[in-house]
């Protein structure tokens, strides 16, 4: 055998090892592609502990419906919140009524002085339809 020339099997295992490191390239290369160009500068996160300044629930009270002729139907255009915690106090409380189907009826919001807060609707809206109410301090 001539040391200059490569026994057979020697050439075929190099260039496997030639073939497999150009796939090995070309599908780096692709996967590269398939991010389209996606860089970044920074990343960052963070968080905080949120608490409520109301902590065992309010009332709702819907005052008394007022009668509106030209709809000929009773209609609520104001509701108190009651039993806020003092803590709350300068806070803004926001209320929206709701139907059997979960839609909003109307909403309000109003600061927060005391521990009742009366919010005006921003339309009156049908007794009869009102099922629900949610609110928020914040």
């Amino acid at each position: 055998m001539d040391p200059v020339q490569n026994p057979p099997r020697e050439r075929r295992r190099r260039g496997a090892v030639v073939l497999l490191g150009i796939a090995a390239f070309g599908l780096a290369a692709a996967s590269a592609a398939s991010l389209g160009g996606l860089t970044t500068s920074s990343l960052g996160a963070d968080n905080d502990v949120v608490t409520s300044c109301e902590t065992d629930g309010v009332t709702i009270d819907y005052g008394t419906p007022a009668y509106d002729a030209t709809s000929g139907l009773y209609k609520v255009s104001t509701v108190t919140v009651g039993g806020i915690d003092a803590g709350c106090s300068g806070k803004t409380v926001a209320v929206t009524l709701s139907d059997a189907a979960n839609a909003s009826l109307g909403s309000g919001s109003t600061a927060i002085a005391g521990t009742t807060a009366t919010i005006t609707l921003s339309a009156p809206t049908n007794a009869k339809l009102v099922v629900g109410a949610a609110a928020v301090i914040s």
